[in-house]
């Protein structure tokens, strides 16, 4: 019991450390070979390097709150088990960067979608729920009121006529409201976006505002933005199978991009994901939107195996 007690805290430990050199910033091609070769010594290795990714990822609230006080990722401080200083990619990339297993959040919700999965569901009031890649939903019904939240992603809500309980969407620090009416919610790197395609509803987040068809808002978490006018077809685009950027950080940019494509983008710098993005982009062609942000933002870009790529 001893042995195999040693060798597990051994394979934690290694497994810690390959985690820390690949959120370093600095990892190469022959570090992700290793890294694969590493994890096929045995189903005791796999397991180890999955603990470790999923560590990285519910430690990514105090990674944050560290980022702007710690440049560069002390490896002694997370093999140790201790508070983390963010990494040059910046913690809000690493739950991205380590896609490897469902997070917490994925296997609790009612429904979830794979990256690059997109279905529809049905709840159980009738209103059905358009998922986007890599989304996660929970729903609470009650005679009172029906409550969903959606934890990741983006979704569309066509909501089924009930005078006597209001539907709820809560996502992050907001909620949306109605009774009837069809809104579209994304998760963006620090904001959600609400599109209200027909209907009318509520948004709430450190202050209400009422949203009819073709009106949009977005909020963070110190309140709402200001209302803006667009086109329903112009809302919630991947449903046709395309990625549109209008102004938006690259940091959501990548956010989208990794809901839709295999591997995981990363963004190196804690600066580079405020830069702002416009275009259009076909979901099946998503490197296509990296070779566009390499030219238009003159971008560094380094490409490892199994669809890894690092932005600088």
């Amino acid at each position: 019991m001893d042995e195999e007690f040693k060798r597990g805290s051994r394979l934690t430990q290694e497994a810690s450390e390959w985690i820390a050199i690949l959120t370093s910033g600095d990892a190469t091609t022959d570090d992700a070979a290793r890294l694969q070769a590493w994890r096929r010594l045995s189903p005791s290795h796999e397991r180890a390097f999955i603990e470790a990714a999923r560590l990285w990822k519910t430690m990514g609230p105090a990674l944050t709150g560290k980022r702007r006080q710690n440049v560069g990722l002390s490896r002694r401080l997370f093999i140790g088990g201790s508070a983390i200083a963010a990494s040059a990619i910046g913690a809000a990339s690493l739950g991205s960067f380590l896609g490897i297993t469902p997070s917490y959040s994925a296997l609790a919700a009612d429904f979830a979608t794979a990256r690059g999965e997109q279905k529809t569901v049905v709840l159980a009031d009738g209103s059905t729920v358009e998922m986007d890649g890599s989304s996660m939903l929970s729903q609470n019904f009650t005679s009172h009121a029906r409550a969903v939240t959606l934890s990741d992603g983006a979704a569309v809500f066509n909501v089924a006529a009930d005078l006597d309980r209001p539907f709820l969407v809560t996502a992050e620090t907001g909620i949306t409201t109605t009774h009837a009416a069809s809104f579209a919610v994304g998760h963006g790197a620090d904001e959600v976006s609400v599109d209200c395609l027909q209907g009318q509803i509520e948004v709430e987040c450190r202050g209400n505002i009422r949203l009819t068809s073709g009106q949009t808002v977005r909020y963070f978490a110190s309140g709402l933005s200001a209302m803006e006018h667009d086109e329903p077809e112009n809302m919630a685009t991947w449903r046709r199978g395309l990625l549109v950027f209008r102004d938006k950080q690259l940091a959501s940019v990548v956010m989208d991009i990794n809901r839709h494509r295999r591997g995981n983008v990363v963004i190196a710098g804690s600066t580079l994901g405020l830069r702002r993005v416009s275009g259009v982009f076909h979901l099946s062609r998503p490197d296509e939107v990296i070779d566009q942000l390499q030219a238009t933002l003159g971008l560094s870009v380094t490409r490892l195996p199994a669809g890894i790529v690092i932005l600088r």
